[in-house]
C-alpha cells in the first residue's frame, strides 16, 4: 500500500482535494472497517431520559460481542478527551482481529468532553485501514455537525476519488433534517450508505446495517485503486497521459520523485493558481514560462517546503522543489526473541536548540515509513507500562532504522511481617536501579497490578509505616526481573510489634517520645517519633531505645529487643 499512509498526523492537514490519477491493485485480504465514534460534548444528551453515549455505548458493546470474527475492526473516537481542541482524535484501536473485552473496554472508557472534527476524524480513519484494497470502510456515528471549521463532504468526496472502492457509512444519531442531509452527504460522496436513528433500537439496527454492507463489500471482492511511485505493494508503475506535470525531491542530489507523490499550492501574480496533486491535465494545468512560487507537501505527510518552481518555454519544470527530507522505519520487541511488539506507540518530536518541540506525527504501525523534515527527533515508543525513547538524526534522501527494546517484567512482591505470617501489600515499594540507585518506578497500597521494568537487577525497597504506630519498617530486597515473567518473592520484612506505657514518678510533664535503632557500632537511628506516652510500635527485628523529653531535658532508656512475630510490653517509670 501507499508508503504515505497510515501515519497519523496531529494537526490539521488538507486532505487531497484533486488527484489526476491512480493505479490498479488488487489485494487478497480480510475486510477491515474503522468505527468513529462521537465523543463530542453533546453525546450527554437524552433520549427518553438516557443519555445519547450510554445509549451508543451499549449498542457498540452488543455489537463488539457479536462481531463476525472474519472483520478486522478498529475503533477511533474524538472529542473525548479534551475541550474545545479539534485535535482530539485517538485510535483506540487499528484495524486488525478483535480482542473483544479489550474492545469493550474502549468503548466504555468514552467520557464525551469536546468538539467534532469529522473531516480530520476522516482522514485518519481512511487511513488507518486497508485503503487502497478496495475492501475497507469507515463507519462514522455522529449526533452533529462539523465543528472544526472543515468540510467533510468535501473530505469524503477526495476519498472517493482517490478509491472508488472505498466506502465511508454514517450514522446520525439523534440529528434533525438538515443535520441529516449535511451528514448523508459524506456517505454519497463515497458510495457508502447513510441511516438516521432516533433511539436505542434504531441504531442497534443502523450499526448491524452498517456491518452487513462491511461483509457485502468483502464478499464482492472489490478491486480499487492506488498510489504511485511510493507504493509498498510493488505495484505497477502509472504511465503518465499527457499533461502537466510538476517534481519534487527529497534531498538536493536526490531524483524527482513521482508527480503523484507531492501535493501543491501553485501561485501566480500573487494569487493561488493550482491545488491538488503534481499530476493533470493541460486544461487543469497550464504554466508559462517563468517563476511561481509554490508549496509542496509530500503525500499525507507533514513534510513540507515553500519557494519558487522555474517552468521553461516548453511548459515543464527545470529541477524540482527540494523537500529535505528523509524517512524513519520504527519497531519495537518485547519479548526475548525479538518478536515485534503488538500495539506499540511511537511518537516523533523534534529537537530544537536542544530541545524536544511539540510532537508532529504519531503511529501505531511498525515497520512503516514516516516521513520527516530532516533534522534530530527525540522519538519515544510506549507498549504496556513501558516507555522509552531514544534520539534519531533523519538526513535527507535516506531512511533511518531504528528498533527498541520493550521487553518488560513483573514484580508484584508477597510481603510478610515475619516468617509464616500473612502476605500483606499495603506498602510503599521503590524499585531502584542496582547500580546508580536511580528510582526506577514506584507504588504503594494493595499493588493490585504489578510494577513493570526493563529485564536486569534491581534493588526493591519495601516500606512499612503503618498508621497509629511509633516506628516502621524499611528493608531492601535485591531482584532479578525477566522479560515476560512475574516475580512475587516471599520477601519477609522480619518485623516486630511492641506496647510501651512510659510514665514520670516525678510528674514531670512528657514532652515527646523518640525511638532509635541501636547500631552495631553503637550508634543509634531515629525510625520514629510520637506525643504519645503510651502507644504501639513497630519495627524490624534488632536492638532499640526511646528517647524521650523530660521536662526541659532528654534522657533515654535501657535496649530492648524487637523479635519478628513477637509483641513485647514495655513499661517504663522514669523517676
Amino acid at each position: 500500500m501507499n508508503r504515505f499512509l497510515k501515519t497519523s498526523l496531529v494537526g490539521g492537514i488538507a486532505l487531497l482535494s484533486f488527484v489526476g490519477f491512480a493505479i490498479s491493485q488488487q489485494t487478497e485480504q480480510a475486510n477491515e472497517v474503522m468505527f468513529v465514534l462521537d465523543g463530542s460534548n453533546s453525546m450527554w444528551g437524552q433520549i427518553n431520559g438516557t443519555a445519547k453515549i450510554s445509549i451508543a455505548k451499549d449498542v457498540m458493546t452488543d455489537l463488539i460481542t457479536n462481531l463476525d470474527p472474519n472483520i478486522n475492526m478498529g475503533l477511533m473516537a474524538y472529542g473525548h478527551r479534551r475541550k474545545n481542541d479539534c485535535k482530539d482524535i485517538e485510535i483506540l484501536a487499528l484495524p486488525g482481529p478483535v480482542n473483544r473485552q479489550q474492545m469493550i473496554n474502549h468503548v466504555q472508557n468514552i467520557t464525551p468532553r469536546g468538539k467534532t472534527p469529522l473531516s480530520q476524524a476522516l482522514f485518519l480513519g481512511a487511513f488507518s485501514v486497508e485503503y487502497f484494497t478496495g475492501k475497507s470502510s469507515v463507519v462514522l456515528v455522529s449526533d452533529g455537525l462539523e465543528t472544526c471549521d472543515a468540510d467533510p463532504c468535501a473530505q469524503a468526496r477526495s476519498l472517493g476519488i482517490v478509491n472508488p472502492g472505498f466506502d465511508v457509512h454514517v450514522v446520525g444519531f439523534d440529528v434533525t433534517k438538515e443535520e441529516s442531509e449535511s451528514l448523508q452527504c459524506i456517505a454519497d460522496a463515497t458510495g457508502g450508505k447513510f441511516f438516521r436513528a432516533n433511539n436505542a433500537n434504531e441504531l442497534k439496527d443502523a450499526l448491524a446495517q452498517t456491518v452487513a454492507a462491511v461483509q457485502s463489500t468483502d464478499d464482492a471482492g472489490n478491486g480499487s485503486t492506488g498510489g504511485g511511485q511510493g507504493s509498498d505493494g510493488g505495484g505497477t508503475p502509472a504511465v503518465a497521459p499527457k499533461g502537466a506535470y510538476l517534481y519534487a525531491k527529497l534531498c538536493e542530489t536526490c531524483e524527482r520523485l513521482d508527480p503523484l507523490d507531492v501535493f501543491w499550492d501553485v501561485y501566480k501574480d500573487g494569487k493561488p493558481y493550482y491545488g491538488g496533486v503534481g499530476a493533470a491535465s493541460e486544461n487543469e494545468l497550464k504554466l508559462d514560462k517563468g517563476k511561481y512560487a509554490a508549496g509542496a507537501r509530500l503525500g499525507s505527510t507533514v513534510v513540507t517546503a515553500v519557494g519558487n518552481i522555474e517552468i521553461d518555454e516548453n511548459g515543464e519544470q527545470i529541477g524540482a522543489l527540494n523537500l529535505n527530507a528523509g524517512n524513519a522505519v520504527v519497531s519495537a520487541y518485547a519479548t526475548d526473541d525479538k518478536k515485534q511488539a503488538q500495539g506499540a506507540f511511537f511518537q516523533f518530536f523534534p529537537i530544537v536548540d536542544g530541545e524536544a518541540q511539540e510532537q508532529i506525527v504519531q503511529t501505531g504501525i511498525k515497520d512503516r515509513k514516516v516521513w520527516l523534515p530532516a533534522g534530530k527527533y527525540k522519538v519515544t515508543a510506549k507498549h504496556n507500562q513501558i516507555l522509552e525513547s531514544a534520539e534519531v538524526e533523519i538526513v535527507a534522501g535516506e531512511e533511518t532504522i531504528y528498533e527498541f527494546d520493550l521487553r518488560i517484567g513483573y514484580v508484584q512482591p508477597d510481603v510478610v511481617l515475619f516468617k509464616g505470617g500473612k502476605i500483606n501489600r499495603s506498602m510503599f515499594y521503590r524499585l531502584l536501579d542496582i547500580k546508580t540507585g536511580a528510582e526506577i518506578t514506584i507504588a504503594s497500597g494493595g499493588l493490585n497490578e504489578p510494577m513493570a521494568a526493563k529485564p536486569g537487577k534491581y534493588n526493591l525497597l519495601v516500606q512499612y509505616a503503618p498508621s497509629g504506630v511509633i516506628g516502621r519498617a524499611d528493608m531492601t530486597f535485591p531482584i532479578e526481573i525477566k522479560a515476560g515473567e512475574t516475580i512475587s518473592g516471599p520477601y519477609i520484612l522480619n518485623v516486630g510489634r511492641f506496647e510501651y506505657n512510659i510514665t514520670s514518678k516525678s510528674g514531670l510533664p512528657i514532652g515527646g517520645v523518640w525511638l532509635d535503632r541501636v547500631n552495631e557500632n553503637g550508634s543509634a537511628t531515629e525510625i520514629g517519633f510520637t506525643g504519645q506516652t503510651k502507644y504501639s510500635g513497630v519495627a524490624p527485628q534488632g536492638a532499640y531505645r526511646f528517647r524521650v523529653r523530660l521536662g526541659d531535658d532528654f534522657t533515654q532508656t535501657g535496649t530492648f529487643e524487637v523479635v519478628p512475630g513477637e509483641i513485647r510490653e514495655l513499661n517504663i517509670e522514669f523517676p
